[in-house]
């Protein structure tokens, strides 16, 4: 990685931690917020290293800043896991086809990996909760990243990506 993407992955990951922390709007177990769309620009963008560094450290510091810092391990590894598999599918291939395939992918890494995490910190009855939170959260950023990734790909000779 270079500087210049070095850098960029670093403020891609602070961004995702401000926008997971603000707006927050709470649903079940969790809460939605724009952070997840951070990851999909990260992902697309710069690819797979770049989306799981901006998703597991902007989203787990989100989560130590935002006071729940059991959570930090957990999403880590499930936002980590979540940016570098939609890289995969989706970097060097932006179009609709990918982007619908690597959000799919997005949804279910993110509604198993928070069941199961939640599962031994909170309870069969919380982690089953999250199995409808974690949708409606995915369905918000899919449907802000499919309104914010055309302008960026149209542009990103311009704002240098």
């Amino acid at each position: 990685m270079n500087t210049k993407k070095f850098v960029r992955t670093a403020m891609l990951a602070a961004l995702a931690c401000v926008l997971t922390i603000v707006p927050k709007i709470p649903i079940g177990a969790g809460y939605v917020h724009f952070g997840d769309c951070i990851i999909y620009a990260a992902a697309m963008l710069l690819g797979p290293a770049a989306g799981a560094i901006v998703g597991a450290v902007g989203h787990s510091l989100a989560d130590l800043i935002s006071g729940f810092p059991e959570f930090c391990i957990p999403t880590l590894i499930i936002k980590g896991i979540m940016g570098f598999v939609i890289g995969k599918i989706v970097y060097r291939h932006i179009d609709v086809k990918h982007f619908i395939i690597g959000g799919i992918a997005a949804l279910i890494i993110v509604t198993v990996g928070y069941f199961l995490a939640e599962l031994p910190m909170m309870g069969y009855e919380t982690a089953l909760i999250s199995l409808i939170s974690s949708p409606i959260q995915w369905a918000m950023s899919m449907t802000a990243s499919a309104v914010i990734m055309p302008v960026l790909i149209k542009n990103r000779k311009r704002i240098g990506f």
